[in-house]
């Protein structure tokens, strides 16, 4: 993927990336799973594949995921999880593309789950 195609204009909204750890809930003294950041928000921009990538990935196990692409980022690895600020969903990583060039403005894509995991919405 071409990073030189993204504009400041193309990243719209905020993620945060980080894990889902048991919490204590200090109304009800039970822990329940809650959200982590890791990272401060980034912006990010979202990414769309084109028919022949669409077509090639039919029928595996990434036909349902979406891409985002954020600013090069040396501590985001697969472990995290990544939360949309605005409506608070959490996501599955499944892959990262880094862009390990020297240059000074670079760019990650990452690749999420479609969906946002299970029943939990990070808030």
């Amino acid at each position: 993927m071409v990073s030189g195609k993204l504009k400041p204009s193309n990243f719209i909204g905020k993620v945060e990336f980080g894990t889902v750890k048991s919490v204590l809930n200090k109304n009800t003294g039970q822990k329940a799973p809650s959200f982590v950041s890791s990272t401060s928000q980034m912006r990010y921009a979202p990414r769309s594949r084109s028919i022949t990538q669409s077509d090639s990935i039919f029928g595996t196990s990434i036909q349902e995921t979406k891409i985002i692409s954020v600013r090069h980022n040396e501590s985001l690895t697969e472990n995290l999880k990544v939360r949309f600020v605005k409506t608070g969903k959490v996501h599955d990583i499944k892959y990262i593309s880094s862009d390990e060039s020297n240059t000074p403005v670079s760019f990650d894509y990452i690749t999420i789950t479609k969906e946002p995991l299970g029943a939990f919405d990070g808030t």
